[in-house]
């Protein structure tokens, strides 16, 4: 599966797709060795979730591979809102905000959602059983662009790709 979900972001065509759709003169895949494709799994025997945040790249695309239907794991997003989020000072102030205004899209296997996750305040909420599998692809508007060192150390543990060991 990862040489294949390697293909499809590769594949030019998709990239042009995904430049007209959100009506860009240029997107590149990102630079990042570690972020520009991963995979994100949620396992309900530890009730993972990833709490609301934006994210430091403008756009992605997510490949739903598999879901947990009443499990939990729904991605939940608030549209357009980081103007607003960002002038406040209190979580109380977010949650306030946000009463009412989270949506929360039907997905299952096969689903690809393209996101602008530096404009939306967005999660993925707790799964209670069962595992959720996305993969995301990464797109950047600069040519060259990666993530940042603290960004690669939070969600990936490391700033480099990993590399055989040599055998003895």
């Amino acid at each position: 599966t990862l040489f294949r979900s390697l293909e499809l972001y590769r594949w030019d065509a998709l990239r042009s797709f995904l430049r007209e759709v959100f009506g860009l003169p240029e997107l590149h895949r990102s630079a990042d060795p570690i972020g520009g494709v991963y995979y994100n799994m949620f396992d309900g025997d530890y009730r993972d979730t990833l709490g609301w945040h934006f994210d430091r790249s403008n756009f992605s695309m997510n490949l739903i591979l598999q879901t947990t239907p009443g499990q939990g794991g729904e991605f939940q997003y608030v549209p357009d809102s980081h103007e607003a989020i960002s002038k406040m000072d209190l979580w109380s102030d977010v949650e306030e905000h946000i009463k009412g205004k989270v949506k929360t899209p039907e997905l299952s296997p096969g689903s690809l959602y393209l996101f602008a996750g530096s404009r939306s305040l967005h999660r993925v909420s707790p799964v209670t059983q069962g595992k959720r599998i996305n993969a995301i692809f990464t797109y950047v508007e600069a040519e060259g662009a990666r993530l940042n060192e603290y960004t690669l150390r939070k969600f990936f543990g490391r700033t480099e790709p990993r590399r055989p060991s040599a055998t003895p």
